[in-house]
């Protein structure tokens, strides 16, 4: 008898372990972490980047994944964990200025990249040069009554940064119809970035979430791109 309700409770107790696995893995598809490792090449102000980043937290969040942002900037190359836990970023931006976004020889209407095409892919490169100027430009446009609402820089950087993670994130190197996945954004795509209306569509926010859950599983340590 006894052994009976021994091997019982052997067999409740693997199934409720069982049952918070799958809880686990379900809670980690619905709601998956992104590691962001940050290169602010541009020198981009404290502040600035702060409220890009939120902008881009928020952005995230909407589409039902979580980020988390961590600074390289005056970290050495190698390997980066984040709260000395061995966590370790799923994907870089590298904010780069004037001179270094010359060098790479794009058009002045490009204002971010991410090279390459395979689905491991990491690094995205965004221009804050021209994010500055797209603001001025926006500004005259307010002045001139031709938008009602106006995006700050922290506002269009931080949609910059989703919109290039998301080329990364559904490994997608066209540009869609709608939402933030929008190539060449207008005024009217701004006036959105300015209300916080720019997003991710919701078949867009399905694959990203699978998508970083993934990354998670099977990420390896990384290496700080140089």
């Amino acid at each position: 008898m006894n052994r009976t309700i021994f091997g019982l409770i052997l067999i409740l107790l693997g199934g409720l372990q069982a049952a918070n696995k799958t809880a686990a893995a379900r809670i980690q598809l619905n709601n998956p972490t992104l590691t962001i490792a940050v290169k602010n090449y541009a020198r981009v102000d404290a502040l600035t980047l702060d409220e890009a980043e939120t902008t881009a937290t928020l952005i995230f969040r909407k589409a039902g994944v979580r980020a988390q942002w961590i600074d390289l900037t005056s970290t050495p190359a190698g390997q980066v964990s984040v709260n000395g836990a061995g966590s370790i970023f799923e994907v870089q931006v590298h904010i780069i200025g004037g001179e270094m976004a010359e060098r790479l020889d794009y058009s002045n209407n490009v204002m971010g990249m991410a090279p390459g095409s395979d689905r491991e892919r990491q690094l995205v490169y965004v221009f804050y040069d021209r994010v500055e100027a797209l603001a001025e430009r926006q500004k005259m446009a307010r002045v001139e009554g031709r938008v009602t609402r106006y995006a700050s820089k922290s506002q269009i950087l931080g949609d910059l940064m989703a919109h290039e993670l998301g080329h990364v994130l559904l490994n997608l190197r066209s540009h869609s119809a709608t939402g933030i996945m929008r190539g060449g954004w207008n005024l009217k795509d701004l006036e959105d970035v300015g209300g916080g209306c720019l997003l991710f569509t919701r078949p867009q926010a399905d694959i990203i979430r699978a998508e970083v859950a993934s990354r998670r599983v099977q990420r390896e340590p990384v290496e700080v791109a140089e």
